[in-house]
Formats: C-alpha cells, structure tokens, sequence
C-alpha cells in the first residue's frame, strides 16, 4: 500500500516551517465524492513522489503545491470527523502557502520528523488523523 504520509514526508519535515498557523480555513467543499476525494489524494502522491532528484526543483514544487490546491478545491468527504477535516485543513494550507525560497532552505532535512514544524502539536496530530482516514478511505484507489 502506498503510504500517504511518506511522500510529504520527503520533502523534508522542514519545507512547512516558515509558516504559523492561526485558525485555518474552513472554506474547503465538505461534500466530496470518496472517488473524487481519493482521486485529489492520488494526484499529491503521484505529484510528491515524482521527483527527479532528492529535493524537489521549483516546477516539482508548484505541482506538488497545485496536487495540494486541487484537493483543496475536492474537499473532503462529509463522513470525516472534525479532527481529520482540521488536519485536511492545516496541510492544505501549509503546501499551498509556502514560497518555494522559503521551503528550498528546508529541502533534505533528513531527521525523520513526520510533524509539519510550525504548528501546533494538536494541529499536527490531526494532519496524522487525516493521513490515516485518507489512507484507509483510498486503500483501495491507492493500491491500484
């Protein structure tokens, strides 16, 4: 099973620094199709593990960003629990906001860390909530 967690994760942990989060969002659609939802999640693991080298080059990232934007626009689906949809909510955001200079200084940060750095240790227990519903709502998608 593709793991979804492990292509943001390297990236580097560190690419999200730069960024502190008040109060995300909220304006993503809550009513997406599964297909849809998982297809918007297969589009950011293809997006975040085709990379050419180790760290991703500037038009690497903007599609990286855009696989992240368009499940944004996806949204999530309504049987998701408020603390996934915060997590869907904060790395949406984090991808999507972060200039690239600004995350190329965190490119190959090796150090293991699955957290995005720059928010909350709640905040990034529910992005681990989310990658764990998206993991298990698109398994099958995912194994495809």
């Amino acid at each position: 099973m593709t793991s979804i967690k492990r292509p943001l994760a390297t990236l580097g942990a560190g690419v999200l620094l730069a960024l502190s989060l008040t109060a995300c969002g909220g304006g993503y659609p809550t009513d997406a199709s599964s297909k849809d939802f998982c297809g918007g999640i297969e589009d950011v693991v293809t997006a975040s593990t085709d990379l050419k080298g180790d760290e991703p080059t500037e038009d690497e990232w903007k599609k990286i960003q855009g696989a992240y934007g368009d499940l944004g626009d996806v949204g999530t689906p309504k049987k998701i629990s408020d603390d996934e949809r915060e997590g869907f909510e904060t790395v949406v955001d984090v991808v999507t906001d972060l200039d690239y200079d600004e995350a190329k200084k965190e490119f190959g940060d090796k150090g293991g860390e699955d957290n995005l750095p720059g928010v909350s240790d709640e905040e990034n227990k529910n992005v681990e909530k989310f990658f764990t519903y998206a993991q298990k709502e698109c398994a099958d998608q995912l194994t495809e």
